[in-house]
């Protein structure tokens, strides 16, 4: 073994010895300390074969992570990409994901939960009336968290249906 591969692979076991990461960050990663771009390659697919990289297992963390934080689909779907993640394999780890969870996706259900967090912390029950200001920042909670306009809007008209303006 060489000393740029030592050199290489501490690096890289540094790296990972946080949280997972992609073969993107990866790459970038060891691309940034100064390592070649064929050396780079070398290592990832090493650790892919090694089980120490694998994009579609990070997917399926990443959706328990962002669907933890109360992030929407989008949000987390652009996340992913941001992070090097092919859109096509994000779906198919979304889908696994959904089967090793034993259960269906209901965004509409998680983006009400989002509303209702809200209106918890604005101190509101159903006999207070809810006013525009609060509705407002319901919308621009569940935009922050990349809930689709659709989305908001049928749940702003629902809590529009349930409290009093």
């Amino acid at each position: 073994m060489t000393q740029l591969t030592l050199e290489i692979k501490d690096a890289a076991l540094r790296y990972l010895s946080s949280r997972s990461r992609t073969v993107f960050e990866m790459t970038k990663y060891l691309q940034e300390k100064g390592f070649s771009a064929e050396a780079a390659a070398l290592l990832t697919e090493e650790f892919q074969a090694l089980g120490y990289l694998d994009d579609q297992r990070y997917c399926r963390e990443y959706f328990r992570y962002g669907f933890g934080k109360g992030k929407g689909k989008k949000r987390v779907f652009y996340e992913l990409r941001e992070k090097g993640i092919d859109p096509n394999l994000a779906e198919i780890a979304f889908e696994d994901y959904l089967a090793e969870e034993g259960t269906d996706y209901d965004e509409r259900g998680r983006a009400l939960a989002e509303a209702e967090k809200v209106l918890r912390m604005a101190d509101l029950t159903r006999e207070d009336a809810l006013s525009e200001k609060v509705l407002a920042r319901i919308g621009r909670k569940l935009q922050s968290k990349g809930y689709s306009g659709d989305i908001i809007y049928s749940v702003l008209g629902e809590l529009r249906g349930r409290y009093t303006l």
